[in-house]
């Protein structure tokens, strides 16, 4: 129960969340109270929102060929990637506002590029999101060289892509590279030798769903 208190990334990544809602609170308190109880309200909804839960994939720790989920939501696409000479499918997996947004690595390896992409905000749910809006893209290779691109993707709501890698740094499955506030998308760019395992509709889960493996 502590650590879970200790650990949510609001404490880190939602300063300015609470000094607003702390000030709100005051202000309600002093004037009007109904706005320090939604002030309050909304206190909470941050507090479930930043969750960092501790997650494993039991299958990535005894076979290196998996690729695990790197975010919870549902998948929306299952389909060929056109026009590139190294990545050919993708998935894309749409996250609620209800949904954890901290994203995970997709196996142990290292940080090959990271690339930041301004853009629109549109509904991210939208496939046309995938090349409209902001947009970050972390480039992972495996100890077999075999890479792996995942897509943080900012929609209407979520307008703050967080990604806390660097290039060489070493990574480990089961951690956490990132965030997107509030509602959004991410996409996992996976090669040919690569064989998925999830579908269109399905519900995943970042950090222990399996999404694929590498053939």
């Amino acid at each position: 129960m502590l650590s879970g208190l200790m650990n949510n990334l609001l404490w880190i990544q939602g300063k300015e969340i609470i000094i607003i809602l702390a000030a709100i609170a005051v202000v309600g308190f002093i004037f009007f109270r109904p706005l320090a109880y939604l002030a309050v309200v909304l206190f909470l909804f941050s507090f479930y929102f930043f969750r960092n839960p501790v997650r494993v994939c039991k299958e990535s720790l005894h076979d290196n060929s998996v690729i695990i989920c790197p975010a919870d939501g549902k998948v929306v696409s299952v389909e060929p990637v056109l026009n590139d000479p190294y990545f050919t499918q993708k998935v894309a997996i749409f996250l609620s506002p209800l949904d954890v947004h901290v994203n995970w690595h997709p196996f142990s390896g290292t940080v090959q590029e990271t690339k930041y992409h301004a853009g629109q905000f549109a509904f991210a749910f939208l496939p046309k999101s995938s090349e409209l809006n902001e947009r970050n893209d972390v480039l992972f290779k495996n100890s077999s060289d075999t890479l792996v691109k995942v897509r943080q993707i900012a929609g209407t709501i979520a307008r703050v892509i967080v990604c806390w890698v660097r290039v060489g740094e070493i990574v480990h499955a089961g951690n956490t590279f990132g965030m997107i506030k509030f509602g959004s998308r991410v996409e996992v760019f996976l090669p040919s030798n690569a064989k998925i395992s999830v579908q269109e509709g399905e519900r995943v889960f970042g950090g222990t769903t399996v999404l694929g493996r590498l053939q």
